[in-house]
């Protein structure tokens, strides 16, 4: 019989072996079922249906209880019901997560609990792939974002991480903390409490895309191009209205969103330095705040991967902002942000504008200017290596603009002035980075460079003779006012401003430039201890004449700003901005602290004197500080501290 059977058969199994039995499938096959024939169950079709070209369908019918299923079946079901569980217990830990956060925050609204004060890690979920932290509950490593303001004023004892050089303000401060120790850690306030610190609103809903109304917007750009602006112009304000004006046309439906963040920027300036209101600066600077995170939320996350004017000017524009507020660091890293995105726009040089609009040239070129000299102010008030050589400035000085058309010269002139100022700002900026660069060693910090005796006289006299040219070359409505000449009875009117301004930069650079001599001779008396009256060295008594120009030069500049804030209708339009106003008249304030330190060895003594030569105008600093805006918190811890490190010479006195 085997030989009659067909040939696979046959090579099936070998004759006296008992033959295989036949697989049976789970389930059949509908076609197969009625036809009562053989199924393989292969999916999607059996081999009978489809030699049929018949279609397969399975139909468990109500009776297959017990049907067999293939292992891999199962394991594929088991990996599925792992995943989902794995999705649930991530959706708890998120849940769970948010929920605690809501609590944290109602908490932080009903303390007023500041940043930084939360608690260290304090909400952890095991999850399937690791561990979810609460991101809220995660500690800070701390900053010194409230222990110094973005000019780098420093109140603190505590050492910090962050690096200030020779030039900067907190390490002019030590010889008086140590000359006044016993008074540091005692000296009772008699005033109210501190004002609250200038804090981030955190709790206040900020959205990106909300615009105030029309009327508050036409009024922040008038504040901003006629009281800032004509300090720094770098933007061109016939160019921005047109596009300004186009925008609200149309609803700033097409507003592009870099622009839009310039826009908000110029808002947060013009509300952060607007002392004209009754707003006190905690309100301004909480207003302010809300602009200033709309511009961040619109162009902080395009400003890392887009270059444009619009980018650099809402760079520049962040940096000012930021030097008003307590966020050095923030202020730092945002004016980096600005120099590399400058040079990646090539702002530093003319032959990258060469094929565009001479408005847009001028435009290009006011701004590397203006953030040259900002690159400056950060440097000596931080005591940092510049970010911009003084080599890099090769683009022209600043001009007229080219739209301008002018029929008399008293028109010439009013627009003219605010081009000669910011040429002269660039011009005096240029002594100051030579300044830092050969007496201040471009503020590397290296062991060892501190130059001798001589050399310092020598370099501080070579600078003071820049300094005086520079003096002598502004034009006569831009001219620094005489000694005697006090700024309150001046007009107020733009030329008088810009003078005003002038004359107290130039003091600025003129202390800049005298310090490390002042520096010198505290150092030798402080150190030496020679008894009072005893002869000085001679070339610390060339020292302490050069030291007599820093000293005269900071008193000047408490006399100039005291007489505008104490008049009786006093105008602080005729003023810097008031953080600039706070810095240098704080910076004065430590000269004539070091006067004092002289003083008390009989080496500076003015016997023409018809007050106490320090008491005074330190007498007049804290009262320029107290008047210069109200509830503020920088300008209190300034007078603060120039009260506790006074107060031994009122007990002499």
């Amino acid at each position: 019989m085997a030989s009659q059977q067909p040939g696979n058969i046959t090579q099936a199994y070998t004759e006296g072996e008992p033959l295989p039995k036949r697989r049976r499938v789970a389930l059949a096959c509908s076609a197969c079922r009625a036809r009562k024939s053989k199924c393989d169950g292969r999916r999607p079709s059996c081999s009978a249906c489809t030699s049929l070209a018949i279609e397969c369908q399975y139909e468990p019918s109500d009776s297959s209880t017990n049907l067999l299923v293939r292992k891999e079946y199962l394991s594929e079901l088991t990996q599925r019901l792992k995943n989902v569980e794995s999705v649930l217990q991530r959706h708890d830990d998120l849940l769970t997560g948010h929920l605690s956060s809501c609590a944290a925050n109602r908490e932080e609204v009903s303390a007023t609990t500041r940043i930084g004060d939360h608690p260290s890690i304090s909400t952890v979920g095991q999850v399937q792939d690791g561990i979810h932290l609460d991101t809220l509950n995660v500690e800070d490593p701390g900053s010194d974002d409230t222990k110094t303001d973005g000019l780098a004023i420093e109140f603190v004892d505590k050492p910090t991480p962050a690096f200030y050089g020779d030039s900067s303000t907190i390490l002019f401060t030590p010889p008086y903390k140590e000359n006044n120790s016993s008074e540091c850690n005692a000296a009772p306030e008699s005033r109210e409490q501190s004002p609250p610190v200038m804090e981030s609103p955190r709790n206040m809903p900020i959205s990106p895309m909300t615009l105030p109304s029309e009327r508050e917007m036409d009024t922040l750009l008038s504040t901003y191009f006629n009281a800032y602006n004509s300090l720094f112009p770098f933007l061109h304000e016939p160019t921005f209205r047109e596009t300004y004006n186009e925008c609200k046309a149309s609803g700033f439906v097409k507003a592009r969103r870099d622009w839009l963040g310039v826009l908000n920027m110029i808002f947060a300036m013009a509300t952060h330095i607007d002392q004209t209101a009754e707003a006190s600066a905690k309100h301004r600077f909480r207003r302010s705040y809300v602009f200033f995170q709309r511009a961040v939320s619109l162009c902080s996350e395009l400003s890392m991967r887009t270059v444009s004017l619009s980018i650099v000017h809402y760079l520049l524009l962040a940096a000012l902002y930021l030097q008003g507020t307590q966020r050095p660091i923030q202020t730092w890293t945002v004016h980096g942000m600005l120099v590399r995105t400058a040079m990646a726009l090539g702002l530093h040089s003319e032959q990258s504008a060469q094929e565009l609009h001479p408005v847009q040239q001028e435009i290009r070129r006011r701004t590397w200017l203006t953030i040259y000299c900002l690159d400056k102010i950060q440097s000596v008030t931080c005591g940092r290596p510049p970010a911009i050589p003084d080599e890099y400035i090769v683009v022209k000085m600043p001009s007229p603009w080219a739209t301008t058309v002018q029929t008399t010269q008293r028109q010439l002139s009013d627009v003219d002035i605010h081009t000669a100022f910011l040429d002269a700002t660039v011009r005096l900026h240029q002594i100051v980075g030579r300044s830092i660069a050969t007496q201040y060693g471009q503020n590397l910090g290296l062991p060892g460079q501190d130059m001798d005796d001589s050399t310092a006289i020598q370099a501080a006299s070579a600078m003071r003779q820049e300094l005086r040219r520079w003096s002598s070359s502004l034009p006569p409505y831009l001219s620094l006012y005489d000694p005697e000449y006090s700024l309150s009875e001046s007009e107020d009117t733009d030329s008088d401003r810009l003078r005003g301004i002038l004359t107290l930069r130039y003091h600025f650079a003129n202390i800049l430039i005298h310090r490390p001599l002042l520096c010198t001779t505290l150092r030798y008396l402080t150190m030496r201890g020679p008894p009072v009256g005893s002869p000085l060295p001679y070339r610390i008594q060339l020292a302490l004449a050069e030291a007599h120009e820093c000293i005269r030069s900071a008193e000047k500049t408490i006399e100039i700003v005291h007489a505008v804030v104490s008049a009786p209708n006093p105008s602080y339009t005729k003023l810097d901005v008031w953080f600039f106003t706070l810095f240098h008249v704080f910076n004065s304030a430590l000269v004539v602290l070091g006067r004092s330190v002289l003083d008390q060895h009989g080496v500076y003594i003015d016997h023409n004197a018809t007050q106490d030569p320090v008491q005074g105008p330190l007498n007049q600093a804290v009262e320029v500080l107290d008047k210069l805006d109200r509830d503020n918190r920088l300008a209190y811890n300034c007078a603060k501290f120039i009260r506790r490190f006074s107060q031994p010479q009122s007990g002499q006195g």
